[in-house]
């Protein structure tokens, strides 16, 4: 495709109100991937008991994409974003594939698949900037967000897009993108509890700005937090007080500006800074580490009057043009008197590559990864390891989610065998037993990245 014709065509082909369109491909219809299927299976009848038990959804959220073409941390989050999920009604399954509809998608449907070339991305960023082209970066494919019983699918490049969870039918489909007043981006991890807390980064001005919202995303108040590295912050923490952003020391690999698809490194030789937002009058305390890491998912905090505890995976090396990253589970320990941070570690920790962090009771379960494939989970209590869970010939497909039966925790997740991928499976392990129920789905699947179990009851 010539750039120059390129240009001059989206020009001629605007139409006000309208995206412009270039035919870059030909037509398709994405509901011809989607699946909606009742799910036959049989079990032992105190296995059933439990299935009849569980009332909601399970839903898997990540990029449409072929592992096998994905050799950059980069290339894992530009797949358009698709839901793998398991109605749950009275004992009564159905698997749901679910493509969520985003503008982009929208319009690839009816104008072709838009290149990746990064000069035409360019290009398409800077029309979208414009409003004449769809935003090719918003892909909706991270995280789900359950606010009020509305659920919103989220891509920290993008505004969320309502999804409806329709029980009845056991159906997902998509309504709308939800524009937010003063925000272009709403982070893939905004919390909420009775309001709305997120975060936006921007390059060009090098800063974080915090957002706090009502539900139906009115403004309350935001802050700008000035970052001394680039500010791509993928998760942040929420207190009931504080806001924690870490400011890690990504910077530009100018020595690969062009051989390198997306040339940011960790500069693991600097410091990294730890911004706590104090909620109540609005002011920031930093703490400066000795060394430089990047967190992509917090686990857990604690505070006391002398000290903050955070946990979670930290990286101490990362290129997000390879995909060589391995996450150790730590703790951080502030001393808020002397500004002091330490960093503490489990040397039987130290020998697990562990992400994905999930909170229940007073415990943490973090996939363990072995060979780029989840193996299992590790369950842990502060940094102790309390269970270590191994699936043997079968691999994990992304986050779990954790309901509860009778008052006793149960994990939900996707797994494939080992050597068909299109052998998925629904486990249901006990969390207090580690008894595990397996409901083969006999349907293709991918990765995922986040997870929710959005309840019916």
């Amino acid at each position: 495709m010539n750039f120059t014709t390129l240009i001059i065509f989206l020009y001629f082909s605007y139409t006000k109100a309208l995206f412009i369109r270039y035919p870059f491909g030909p037509k398709f219809s994405i509901k011809d991937e989607e699946v909606n299927k009742r799910i036959e299976y049989v079990l032992p009848p105190n296995e059933q008991d439990i299935i009849n038990k569980i009332n909601g959804l399970y839903a898997l959220i990540g990029p449409d994409i072929n592992m096998k073409e994905v050799s950059t941390l980069f290339d894992l989050f530009i797949g358009d974003g698709i839901i793998q999920s398991v109605f749950f009604n009275k004992g009564e399954l159905t698997f749901v594939k679910h493509y969520v509809r985003t503008e982009k998608l929208l319009y690839e449907e009816e104008n072709g698949i838009i290149p990746k070339n990064a000069l035409f991305q360019l290009l398409f960023v800077l029309l979208n900037k414009l409003g004449l082209f769809p935003n090719t970066l918003g892909l909706a494919n991270t995280a789900i967000l359950n606010i009020k019983n509305k659920a919103y699918a989220l891509y920290e490049r993008d505004s969320p897009y309502l999804l409806d969870i329709d029980f009845v039918n056991s159906q997902i489909s998509t309504v709308k993108k939800i524009d937010i007043c003063n925000m272009n981006y709403f982070s893939a991890h905004s919390k909420y509890d009775d309001t709305i807390e997120t975060i936006e980064y921007n390059m060009l001005f090098n800063n974080v700005r915090y957002h706090e919202l009502t539900q139906h995303f009115g403004t309350i108040r935001n802050k700008v937090i000035k970052m001394d590295y680039l500010p791509v912050v993928h998760d942040f923490l929420k207190t009931e007080d504080k806001i924690i952003i870490i400011d890690s020391p990504l910077v530009i690999d100018f020595s690969n500006l062009f051989s390198k698809s997306m040339p940011v490194i960790l500069d693991n030789n600097k410091k990294t800074i730890i911004n706590v937002l104090n909620k109540s009058n609005m002011t920031i305390d930093k703490y400066y580490v000795d060394e430089g890491f990047y967190i992509f998912h917090y686990a857990d905090y604690r505070e006391t009057d002398e000290y903050i505890e955070i946990y979670a995976s930290i990286y101490n090396n990362l290129d997000f043009s390879e995909l060589n990253i391995v996450g150790k589970y730590r703790k951080l320990v502030v001393n808020k008197e002397t500004k002091k941070v330490t960093i503490e570690k489990n040397p039987e920790l130290e020998k697990l590559d562990l992400e994905f962090p999930i909170k229940y009771d007073d415990k943490i379960i973090l996939r363990n990864i072995n060979n780029k494939r989840i193996t299992g989970f590790v369950v842990c209590k502060g940094l102790e390891i309390i269970k270590n869970i191994e699936f043997g010939n079968r691999f994990v497909l992304g986050e779990p989610a954790i309901t509860y039966i009778d008052n006793e925790p149960y994990l939900i997740a996707f797994v494939v065998d080992n050597e068909k991928s299109n052998r998925g499976f629904l486990i249901i392990i006990n969390m207090k037993t580690y008894e595990t129920i397996e409901i083969p789905l006999n349907e293709t699947m991918n990765i995922g990245f986040h997870s929710t179990f959005i309840s019916n009851q």
